[in-house]
């Protein structure tokens, strides 16, 4: 099974490549399926809806609430709150590389623990040269970021 991200205002596949954009894309980032739209995702998801700092990205099934809107530019993926001047970033907890290491939401500063590039299926942290992943996929399992082995819960696709 594969993650899939989907963009809000169309629908693009992207198997393998880069993802690197000057724009924003709005996106819905998802694990798993066999359906349509989302039947058996799960999505990349704030916990709670929260714009809490350091509030956990989870697993859970998708509905596309906007706990479950990134807006990718550049090396930066925006999540909920990330209006204004109010932004909250996907951030690997502490700025840690261990594997393991949670991935929560932080206000954005564009540091290491921030920067996300996205390369044959995989979203990876630079500092740390570690995969988002989702684990088991059930709904509220932490994301985390492990060493790039290519399973299926650390593929990622543009939908």
């Amino acid at each position: 099974m594969k993650n899939i991200v989907s963009i809000a205002t169309m629908t693009v596949v992207v198997n393998f490549g880069l993802l690197l954009s000057t724009s924003a894309e709005a996106a819905i980032f998802t694990n798993g399926g066999g359906g349509l739209p989302y039947s058996g995702y799960v999505c990349m998801d704030v916990r709670g809806g929260s714009t809490v700092p350091s509030t956990a990205v989870q697993a859970y099934d998708c509905h596309g609430w906007s706990n479950q809107q990134w807006t990718m530019q550049g090396f930066t993926i925006y999540g909920i709150g990330s209006t204004g001047s109010a932004q909250n970033c996907l951030d690997v907890f502490g700025g840690g590389t261990a594997a393991g290491t949670p991935v929560t939401i932080y206000p954005c500063s564009g540091n290491t623990a921030q920067r996300w590039y996205f390369h044959n299926g995989r979203l990876i942290n630079p500092i740390s040269n570690k995969c988002l992943d989702a684990g088991n996929r059930a709904n509220g399992t932490q994301l985390v970021i492990n060493v790039c082995n290519g399973a299926s819960s650390q593929q990622w696709q543009i939908k």
